[in-house]
């Protein structure tokens, strides 16, 4: 008698199992990851897809771009429309108003599960739009066989940088003509994207990339382009100029995001990570915190399934892994925890860092900063005109774009 229930049991458990996998089994998911990090995913999606009997099609690209992309490809019909995509919070706000993306039921029940500033840069009129995946801001990448430790202060960098010259090789360097790396700079003496309001929300009508904290802190960094930097890496190559220069052993100390990590490692170089130093004025350098998170398209097929798919991947046991894989950041207050990350230099810079950040803006305006800010960064770094006269002119061409959004 119990061996016959107990069959019955395991025939009901077997003949569910299959009928849930076939259910499935004819349907697809087109998920669009970022660009080389495919690999943070691939067990989680191949135990999906043994599970479900769904296909999953990753396509990795720059996953800032992929909105832009997935409307150009609405009208064209020249790639297989996504289902998910990848996109950085700052690019939520906009994409969430134009219902470019669909809120996201479960993550109101998972919302304790991650950090609380994540839910807040994925949330929308209450809604939340993306699963976090990811959390990320700047930090000291630094040669230690020509810099043994790092500073405290930036102005020691900027006198080892005039020493080093002698040698021929460069102190510090960063991507600082455009606004996502010098905003550290500008924030640190008092510039800011949008001022926040009494209750806590951003004001897209008081713009602060121009006041005089933000000329100051941009006067500040010109003073190590035009002495210590050189301007081959500025422009449309610079990325790639600056990761050469310290991989060959050029530059002593980058400042960039988790992004580096990998090839840094890979290249053999004898390297140290430290948080970003503090500023003449006593002010922690603010750099954006940002976060990449996974949302699900207007264009999904199966809502359901998709929803499905992310709640999968983002178990601990699968984000853990993204992590070992790829070196991002988990924003999973049970994985930030984990030995392996507490105990991880370069997580732990992150982590301190993350202190002395300021969260990406991700109200809709915040797509408006971008172009003209790096245009006027630009200009401002490169050329030998007036700094505040750049600042300004990129602020109010800000200005005057959200009005007309309005």
């Amino acid at each position: 008698m119990k061996k016959s229930l107990l069959s019955l049991v395991l025939g009901s458990t077997l003949l569910s199992a299959l009928s849930y996998s076939a259910a499935y089994a004819n349907c697809s998911l087109e998920v669009w990851e970022d660009e080389n990090k495919g690999s943070g995913i691939k067990e989680a999606v191949e135990a999906f897809e043994e599970e479900t009997g769904c296909t999953v099609n990753i396509t990795q690209s720059p996953y800032v771009n992929h909105i832009n992309v997935m409307l150009d490809a609405e009208e064209t019909k020249a790639v297989p429309l996504p289902d998910i995509v990848m996109l950085p919070a700052d690019r939520m706000g906009d994409a969430a108003k134009n219902k470019i993306i669909r809120p996201i039921s479960f993550m109101q029940e998972d919302k304790d599960k991650y950090l609380l500033s994540g839910i807040k840069s994925f949330t929308y009129k209450d809604e939340i739009y993306a699963c976090p995946r990811s959390v990320e801001t700047m930090v000291i990448y630094y040669n230690q066989d020509l810099l043994k430790y790092p500073f405290e202060f930036m102005e020691d960098y900027y006198n080892f940088a005039k020493e080093i010259r002698a040698q021929g090789k460069y102190g510090i360097i960063s991507k600082w003509d455009t606004i996502y790396y010098a905003y550290g700079f500008l924030s640190g003496f008092g510039g800011y994207c949008f001022k926040k309001k009494a209750d806590g929300t951003l004001d897209p009508n008081d713009i602060g990339l121009d006041n005089e904290g933000a000329v100051q802190g941009a006067e500040y960094l010109r003073k190590f382009i035009d002495n210590t930097v050189p301007l081959s890496i500025f422009g449309d190559d610079g990325f790639g100029e600056i990761d050469k220069l310290f991989v060959t052993g050029q530059v002593a100390a980058v400042i960039t995001g988790p992004w580096a990590l990998d090839d840094y490692a890979k290249s053999g170089l004898n390297y140290g990570v430290a948080p970003l130093p503090k500023f003449p004025n006593g002010k922690y350098a603010q750099p954006f915190l940002g976060y990449r998170g996974y949302a699900v398209t207007r264009n999904a097929k199966d809502v359901a399934l998709a929803e499905k798919f992310l709640r999968f991947i983002n178990q601990d046991k699968f984000s853990l892994k993204r992590y070992e894989n790829i070196h991002e950041i988990p924003p999973i207050k049970s994985i930030m925890h984990n030995p392996l990350i507490l105990n991880d230099d370069f997580a732990s810079a992150v982590a301190i860092q993350a202190q002395h950040a300021e969260p990406t803006p991700s109200i809709p305006e915040m797509s408006k900063i971008w172009e003209p800010m790096n245009n006027a960064l630009y200009e401002a770094m490169t050329t030998k005109g007036s700094i505040k006269d750049a600042l300004v002119k990129g602020a109010n061409k800000v200005r005057e774009d959200i009005k007309n959004s309005q």
